[in-house]
């Protein structure tokens, strides 16, 4: 029997009652999340903004309610993990998009801030955001923070499901049954929302102690954390004249782009669980290699004054390496090769089961790893074997070729957007910055991302910020055809 047989055969198409009650649930959460926006925009007596919330939550309930009652008495399946974690993204964002157009924002607009806002991205084609009420910019940061819980519970089931290096890095076979994805994702996500909160506070408390505003401490301590970017300044964080607060506001997405995992971790075995891990001191390590070549190129274009070249060079490069997106200087007037490894940090991003994108310290190891293995096979007598590790860990061939795999995936995407662009006549390397940041959801704008942009464009621009949120996987899945009905030979 042929490969395409047994796959026919076997082929489990997803349930639709089981997607509709998960679903629903899902819903349920942000109809309780939206809550705080509402009060948000009561309390400063934004009432039409006020009336698009709760006529949103009203529609949430309304279709809500009924489907989450559904009983669901067998084990939910990998494919419908998949395609739940790609359509919950899409219908937040939809949801999201009905208060943004009590702000004046047209219908594409706003449905494209709220995708950036759900999938922490940070692009935005509002020109003056400081015309904006307060309500408006909460809601946004408040988006951008329960997009990245949502991010990291999902990135987590995810990984359950292989339970791969990735998830023994991270001690998720810890489960008494590793094959109850359902009930080890609970186990798990009850501990990354009390993660995750805790470092929301600390990071809040941290900007209120350096003296920043209470509105600007709290927004942009939930845009840091979540590596969403979004800022309530028109300069982003370069509006700040403090460098200092500036450079706490990026310690909170440096925060935000380590595996939510390792922070509960580190309250059972210390600092050592922390620094200890491969993932970290990669992102660590390569975040000084990124500040220390901005520093340089800045001082080869004629800057002579190293102290605001540092200063500039590490904001941006953390904010790039965290895909974040703050930042303290024009990203249009850098030079190209400061251009270039912005994009670099950009593709690569931060660690599996944070908020930060891109395709991942991890899967960047085991490239680098596969490189190295690739030279020094070249130097041994044929009959050799050298097993591939990555630290500690055996790499299985399946890990091997699915971190490649999404890698091409990802560089494949980057080009298929960066074409209409350049069709479109945008200067070629200000186009690959700007796609590389939706993939990666950075939200770092070469100037291209703006209201004028072409509606197709913008819709590029979405696919990208959902396709590199729920890293590819899951909308392939989604797209499968026997992901949705069952094919007989």
């Amino acid at each position: 029997m042929s490969f395409a047989d047994v796959s026919r055969v076997l082929a489990q198409r997803v349930r639709y009652w089981v997607l509709a009650c998960f679903l629903a649930r899902l819903g349920l959460v942000v109809l309780l999340l939206r809550c705080v926006p509402a009060i948000v925009s009561w309390w400063n007596g934004e009432t039409v903004l006020l009336f698009r919330q709760l006529l949103c939550m009203g529609v949430i309930g309304f279709i809500c309610l009924p489907l989450a009652r559904i009983k669901i008495q067998e084990e939910i399946r990998a494919n419908e993990v998949l395609v739940i974690s790609a359509m919950s993204f899409f219908l937040t964002a939809v949801s999201g998009a009905l208060p943004f157009t009590a702000s004046g924002l047209s219908p594409i607009d706003a449905f494209f801030e709220s995708v950036s806002a759900i999938t922490t991205t940070g692009l935005s084609t509002i020109g003056d955001i400081q015309q904006h009420s307060a309500g408006f910019l909460f809601d946004r940061a408040w988006m951008q923070w329960y997009g990245g819980l949502g991010i990291a519970v999902f990135s987590i089931g995810l990984m359950l499901l292989d339970m791969g290096v990735a998830s023994r890095r991270l001690a998720l076979n810890d489960s008494a049954d590793s094959k109850d994805i359902l009930g080890s994702a609970r186990v798990h996500t009850r501990k990354l929302i009390v993660a995750y909160c805790t470092v929301t506070f600390f990071a809040i408390m941290l900007l209120l102690l350096a003296g920043t505003d209470p509105f600007s401490a709290v927004t942009h301590a939930l845009s840091g954390v979540s590596t969403g970017g979004f800022s309530i300044y028109n300069r982003s964080i370069g509006e700040i004249q403090e460098w200092h607060v500036q450079l706490l506001m990026i310690l909170c997405s440096l925060i935000g782009a380590v595996s939510l995992p390792l922070y509960y971790r580190l309250v059972q075995q210390g600092f050592k669980a922390l620094f200890g891990n491969q993932e970290v001191r990669g992102l660590l390590s390569l975040s000084a290699v990124i500040v220390a070549m901005l520093t340089v190129f800045s001082y080869l274009e004629g800057s002579d004054d190293w102290l605001s070249n540092i200063k500039h060079s590490v904001i941006l490069g953390l904010s790039a390496q965290t895909t974040t997106g703050f930042s303290n200087t024009d990203i249009a007037a850098l030079d190209n090769a400061s251009k270039l490894t912005l994009i670099f940090a950009m593709l690569v991003g931060g660690s599996i089961g944070s908020t930060a994108g891109g395709i991942k310290i991890l899967r960047f190891l085991i490239v680098l790893r596969m490189l190295q293995l690739l030279i020094a096979r070249s130097a041994l007598p044929a009959h050799a074997i050298l097993e591939p590790r990555l630290g500690d860990d055996y790499l299985e061939t399946g890990e091997i070729e699915k971190a490649l795999l999404l890698v091409l995936i990802f560089i494949g995407t980057v080009w298929l957007s960066w074409l209409p662009f350049l069709v479109a006549g945008y200067a070629p390397l200000d186009a690959l910055f700007e796609v590389v940041s939706a993939c990666s959801t950075t939200g770092l704008s070469s100037g291209i991302t703006a209201t004028s942009l072409d509606a197709g464009l913008k819709i590029v621009l979405v696919i990208d910020m959902l396709l590199g949120r729920v890293e590819f996987v899951a909308f392939i899945v989604f797209l499968y055809p026997r992901t949705w009905i069952s094919l007989r030979s």
